[in-house]
């Protein structure tokens, strides 16, 4: 990648670019796939004024995506009422887009492959099972699993949504939903955005917030008026121990020195997330129609 001007790296493919005295953002990707789609999805939704987004500056190089440089934005911090509301306000407006945008039709798009990603993620799990009772012990390492198990059964069971599948961003953790200076929620990194039902990405962010409001389901649904609209599909969704499993998967693909740190939070986290989950799983089995 070559550009005019100074470069400072933020991550592995990611740079912040100074030219001219105005910053911009840099992304390189590996794969032209990707940068077509995740391109043709900011051109798509600017040419509907949709306001959550940065926009796309053109450039020469067809690896290489450029946006502003937003500075002052901050992500957005699921403890917080305010960037609950909004967040879950933009993500729904980005769900709506379907009214204007055939999405499904997109050949460029794909489907969200939820059961097949959680069932790999369930068999990923039982893989690190040694090393991962060293940390947390044999009998949480079994209801992590028994929970997973259950309710990837469960989802199966309750069938596919009958929600119209829409445009999914795909990855809603709380760095990819920035607040700008200007208090509006801008959505970034769409590298895995595809299509589904809306209750499956709604179900996913509540993933997000459980653990910053004590997996207190009903609270946020009393919060979120428009969280009752999430059809029976969706709920189940919400009895899979998502972060749990991401969690610890990524745990052992750090450095030792990394896992050192990183330790120190994760097993209060999964120990809290064990204690709140029987009646998480009773709260949302009673939400259903």
């Amino acid at each position: 990648m070559k550009l005019d001007g100074k470069l400072e790296q933020i991550n592995s493919n990611v740079w912040k670019l100074e030219r001219d005295g105005l910053f911009y953002s840099v992304k390189q990707y590996d794969f032209s796939a990707i940068a077509l789609k995740v391109k043709t999805v900011h051109d798509t939704l600017r040419s509907i004024s949709f306001p959550h987004i940065v926009p796309v500056l053109p450039n020469e190089h067809q690896l290489t995506f450029m946006q502003p440089w937003l500075e002052g934005a901050r992500s957005v911090n699921f403890k917080k009422r305010a960037d609950r509301t909004d967040s879950l306000e933009a993500l729904m407006s980005l769900h709506d887009t379907s009214s204007i945008i055939n999405w499904p039709g997109e050949p460029y798009l794909h489907p969200y492959p939820l059961e097949t990603k959680w069932e790999e993620r369930i068999n990923r799990f039982q893989n690190i099972r040694e090393e991962c009772e060293k940390y947390i012990g044999k009998s949480n390492f079994d209801d992590i699993l028994f929970y997973a198990k259950n309710a990837l059964r469960l989802v199966r069971k309750t069938g596919k949504s009958e929600q119209a599948e829409t445009l999914l961003h795909g990855d809603v953790v709380h760095h990819n939903i920035l607040r700008d200076k200007y208090g509006i929620i801008r959505f970034i990194d769409f590298d895995l955005t595809c299509t589904g039902p809306p209750g499956t990405e709604i179900a996913l962010w509540i993933h997000r917030v459980l653990p910053q409001i004590d997996y207190d389901i009903e609270f946020l649904v009393n919060e979120q008026p428009s969280l009752q609209n999430l059809d029976d599909c969706s709920k189940s969704l919400l009895l899979y121990p998502n972060e749990m499993l991401r969690e610890w998967l990524h745990f052992f693909t750090l450095p030792e020195r990394s896992q050192e740190r990183q330790v120190k939070n994760l097993i209060p986290f999964t120990e809290s997330a064990l204690s709140h989950w029987p009646k998480l799983w009773y709260n949302v089995e009673r939400m259903k129609n």
